[in-house]
């Protein structure tokens, strides 16, 4: 009879290890969640207000210190530049301490860029002064943001979580350029640089205090999310053609989009659109990368990464090519609305997959580090995509041949694309 006794015992605490194990892992996600929607709402006030907004200030910017089109732009170069080369430093430094003073310290270091950027009594000041801003937008932003969804949320919904990340990025898109261009009328471009600064100390700062922390040992008494030990080197990563490759895939396709989004306004301006009507069809490419983020996440679930940026880069081609006829009097209603659902639902889609892609090809084991450095060459590659698209206007005076390149940019992707391999899922 005792030993009769002593089994159940044993059997019932298992049960009750294993309800609590359960229990631990179920809130792990939960909390993990709430740490990507906080993430995703200091995306969207963070590149809302910068990188997304830049272009609001430009007339201002030239009439108020008297200078050329040409020097207001390099303000733009200049933000882009530093926010790109802060990425490696963020990812290499994620990788080796906790990510609350890196995330903190870079929204601490954007808000101080936008505060001197207001006070700046010249053009040379203020781009050195928005060169600081760009740090800090590295240094919080997208790299770290996604690794450390990646070390809350578990592979197979990452996907999704990455998807809520851009989105917030997208909403940032949609409101945050309007909104300022009623608050620069309002108090001057000076101001809503001050307001900018203001609030990412009172919105951003707070929550990355909350958010940007890794699991405790506690939280990771269930199954772990992510093993950060795993995976290659830096040095065997960098000699891995399927690294590569997907370099390769992120520069085609970040040179194709950025040239879109550049040229969209201006040409349909050039076929005859009201400047209000193609700032109208900007906003609702926003609204269909945010619908295409949730949408394609969800089918992340159930579909590889690489089968669904094989067949959304396949559509963002055919959106590009339809943009061609939106000049035509017959068909330009129905080419426009075709670009914005294809082109538009799927052209930040390689931000939201290609780290699934990283993961399975090198590990965990210095994701955010080769995660940076990837969007390092990724980034300066591409920023000289719009100089492209405007030679080419400027050589050809239309706006075809332009449009065929970032389409076949988008198309060339395909083979990078292709040739990922399909890697088990991390574990």
């Amino acid at each position: 009879m005792p030993p009769m006794q002593n089994t159940g015992a044993g059997q019932g605490a298992a049960v009750v290890a294993a309800q609590g194990l359960s229990h631990s892992a179920g809130a792990q996600q939960r909390q993990g969640w709430a740490i990507a929607l906080g993430l995703a709402v200091v995306l969207c006030i963070i590149f809302g207000t910068t990188l997304n907004s830049l272009s609001v200030f430009t007339q201002p910017i030239t009439s108020a210190l008297r200078c050329s089109n040409e020097q207001v732009a390099r303000v733009a170069t200049a933000f882009l530049i530093s926010m790109t080369l802060a990425m490696p430093l963020a990812g290499w430094l994620l990788d080796r301490i906790a990510p609350r003073p890196v995330m903190t310290g870079g929204a601490l270091i954007t808000a101080l860029g936008y505060l001197l950027a207001g006070w700046s009594a010249d053009i040379d000041q203020l781009a050195l002064a928005v060169a600081l801003s760009g740090l800090g937008v590295g240094a919080c932003t997208y790299v770290p943001a996604i690794t450390l969804v990646t070390r809350w949320i578990p592979y197979e919904r990452q996907g999704l979580a990455f998807g809520l990340l851009l989105a917030g990025g997208s909403i940032g898109a949609i409101i945050f350029p309007v909104l300022l261009t009623e608050v620069i009328a309002a108090i001057g471009w000076r101001g809503a640089m001050q307001g900018i600064a203001g609030a990412i100390l009172l919105f951003c700062v707070p929550l990355l205090l909350w958010t940007a922390r890794q699991p405790s040992s506690q939280e990771q008494a269930g199954q772990p999310v992510m093993e950060t030990t795993s995976g290659h080197g830096i040095g065997q990563a960098l000699r891995l053609p399927r690294y590569w490759l997907w370099i390769g895939m992120q520069l085609l396709l970040t040179l194709s989009s950025l040239g879109i989004f550049i040229a969209l306004v201006p040409y349909l301006i050039s076929v005859g659109y009201s400047a209000q009507q193609a700032a109208g069809l900007l906003a609702a490419s926003a609204a269909a990368a945010l619908v295409g983020n949730f949408v394609f996440g969800l089918c992340s679930q159930r579909w590889a990464a690489k089968s669904i940026l094989m067949s959304s880069t396949l559509v963002c081609a055919l959106g590009i090519l339809c943009l061609l006829a939106a000049g035509d009097p017959r068909l330009g209603l129905a080419a426009v609305v075709l670009f914005i659902l294809g082109w538009g639902s799927t052209f930040t889609l390689v931000n939201q997959f290609a780290p699934l892609l990283l993961m399975e090809a090198t590990g965990a084991r210095n994701f955010a580090s080769l995660l940076g450095i990837g969007n390092l060459i990724a980034g300066l590659g591409s920023a000289f995509s719009p100089e492209i698209v405007g030679y080419l206007v400027d050589l050809t005076h239309t706006y075809t041949l332009a449009l065929l390149l970032c389409a076949g940019l988008a198309a060339a992707a395909l083979l990078p694309i292709a040739l990922q391999g399909r890697g088990p899922a991390p574990q």
